[in-house]
């Protein structure tokens, strides 16, 4: 446990990120009927009980299930295995490196813990069935957005918050090396 306890944070977050995936995809999966990503076509009165929820003009609820990467990509052929191996390894490799990686940056165990749990989420969805499920529609002015899950939300806001952080780790480290005299200085006028 003692060499669990500094990664806490990571793994509370992994683990709420999991949950909440889980938990809304079989709430999704209970009250809206399934159509697939490459032949979804919104028809509102083919099941009008249980047709898509519109929360606001440009968010809706609905139940889509991706069988391919990001947009569909692949979704025509069976990348399930290429898919899950990718996302393990990546998960492994930040596992491998994670100790740089979370010490360096303040605020790294929550970037990692989103990364992780969204990726085991959608990895669950594809050990488990045969496709993604997506449920968070997005309609933007001339755009509609793939649909999209917890899990891909986690992902985004988990590599967003790594790059924000590296950007200002890496600003912060080289203001230091300016500050002591470095070579990193600048010339003078």
């Amino acid at each position: 446990m003692s060499r669990l306890r500094p990664y806490l944070s990571f793994w509370t977050v992994c683990l709420v990120a999991i949950v909440a995936d889980v938990a809304t995809k079989l709430l999704v999966v209970r009250k809206f009927p399934l159509r697939f990503l490459n032949d979804w076509v919104y028809n509102p009165s083919s099941e009008p009980d249980r047709s898509p929820i519109m929360l606001f003009d440009r968010l809706w609820l609905v139940h889509v299930g991706n069988k391919g990467a990001a947009w569909g990509l692949g979704a025509e052929h069976d990348v399930r295995p290429f898919l899950i191996f990718l996302a393990l390894a990546v998960v492994a490799l930040i596992w491998r490196w994670r100790q740089p990686l979370l010490r360096e940056l303040q605020g790294g165990q929550l970037a990692f813990g989103l990364f992780v749990g969204g990726t085991l989420g959608n990895v669950r969805d594809r050990l488990f069935g045969d496709h993604v499920i997506d449920f968070i529609d997005v309609h933007l002015p001339y755009y509609r957005f793939p649909a999209f899950n917890v899990a891909d939300s986690c992902i985004c806001v988990g590599v967003g918050l790594y790059i924000i952080m590296s950007y200002r780790h890496d600003r912060r480290r080289r203001e230091a090396i300016i500050s002591q005299g470095g070579e990193d200085s600048p010339p003078a006028a």
